[in-house]
């Protein structure tokens, strides 16, 4: 069980599109499997949306598949009010995100305030029903502090078989200087743990040309993810990280560059990256891309290339070309080199698309692996 009291700088944005469903469908023949995808999204009248993401994969011996999102979304004219109902990620200012099957509602109150509420049964992994008695409900009041920004509080309180599993306290306050210049930052502490979960502080300057930004982040994992969460891979430990980058728009070719630096307990390394990426047209149909990077800590440190290319050759048809190599600074005995290949050509005619790939790679889990990669796409769909 866990509390927490955090402040955060969040800025979020969302908008409604017409009526799209798109199957993908892969096929690996290194190891007969097939993986569909399903999105759909539409608005059924000016005031109501619908949207929906499932995933399903099966092979000789298994087969899994989940419903990722399958919502309706609801307003009335002006937005004074909204709501959303079915499955969605629920945010609520500085508290962690959710996956919930339930509701949620914000209303626009006069002098720039808004109420957001939410209730609902916590997403169970696969398409297992969840237990009696798990359920959240949160809730967050905000104002609009002039154009600039905005401040709010939220609570959220989970239960996991009825006991207490999660309960968080919530500010965030966002700001803009001007149109070239932002500032953020963000902080969450743990109550029943106490201890700082997590801080960052960023700054930014923006041109037509040029954009960078600096940032420090502090952050404890444990504090901020339940145990049970997927992305609790990371591990236990509080990390570090600082440093800048820079982007620079030159006609068709960005160039970035990212200079940091991490610690993890008490292991210290460098995280160095450097992308260019040429738009050989002006929609940026063709490219051709390359990155450098220098990551990790302590004995995982690791150096990897990449390159990128994607030509246009007419007439509905592309192809495209990766290439990346990982050379790790200590092997394990699993290869000084690790790389990877893919090639592909793709064709699309109206609201179908079709691509074949060949995909080669040697990673510290196979010395050497191919596979043949199919894809079929249709849109159905109204303008």
């Amino acid at each position: 069980m866990k509390r927490a009291l955090a402040l955060v700088l969040l800025a979020a944005s969302a908008h409604a599109e017409p009526l799209r469903l798109r199957a993908d469908a892969l096929a690996t023949t290194a190891s007969p499997a097939g993986l569909l995808t399903l999105e759909a999204e539409g608005q059924a009248h000016e005031n109501v949306s619908a949207e929906a993401v499932v995933w399903m994969n099966g092979t000789e011996e298994d087969s899994t598949g989940d419903v990722l999102v399958v919502a309706v979304r609801a307003h009335t004219p002006g937005n004074r009010v909204g709501a959303r109902f079915g499955r969605f990620v629920s945010t609520l200012g500085a508290l962690r995100a959710n996956h919930v099957d339930g509701a949620a509602v914000r209303v626009h109150l006069p002098y720039q305030f808004d109420v957001e509420g939410v209730g609902g049964v916590p997403v169970m992994p696969g398409l297992a029903t969840s237990r009696s008695w798990d359920w959240l409900v949160g809730g967050r009041v905000s104002h609009q502090i002039g154009d600039a920004g905005s401040a709010g509080l939220a609570y959220m309180q989970r239960r996991d078989d009825g006991r207490l599993y999660t309960e968080e306290l919530g500010a965030d306050a966002g700001f803009a200087i001007n149109k070239r210049d932002d500032v953020g930052a963000r902080a969450a502490y743990d109550v029943v743990n106490p201890g700082i979960a997590e801080i960052a502080v960023t700054a930014s300057h923006r041109t037509p040309r040029l954009r960078s930004e600096v940032y420090a982040i502090h952050r404890e994992a444990s504090h901020l993810l339940p145990a049970t969460s997927l992305f609790s891979v990371i591990g236990d430990v509080p990390s570090q990280r600082a440093g800048a980058v820079t982007t620079w728009r030159i006609a068709r070719l960005d160039l970035i560059a990212d200079l940091g630096a991490r610690r993890v307990d008490n292991d210290y390394g460098a995280e160095l990256a450097g992308r260019a990426n040429l738009r050989l047209d002006d929609k940026g149909t063709s490219m051709l891309g390359g990155e450098i990077r220098r990551s990790g800590v302590g004995d995982e440190m690791w150096t990897g290339l990449r390159g990128t290319a994607r030509i246009a050759l007419g007439r509905g048809f592309t192809a495209s070309s990766e290439l990346e190599l990982v050379i790790p600074d200590v092997d394990h005995h699993k290869g000084r080199v690790w790389p990877w290949a893919l090639g592909a050509l793709s064709y699309e005619t109206g609201d179908w698309q079709a691509a074949i790939a060949a995909e080669a790679s040697s990673t510290p889990e196979y010395a050497k692996r191919f596979d043949v990669l199919a894809q079929v796409a249709r849109r159905w769909g109204r303008k």
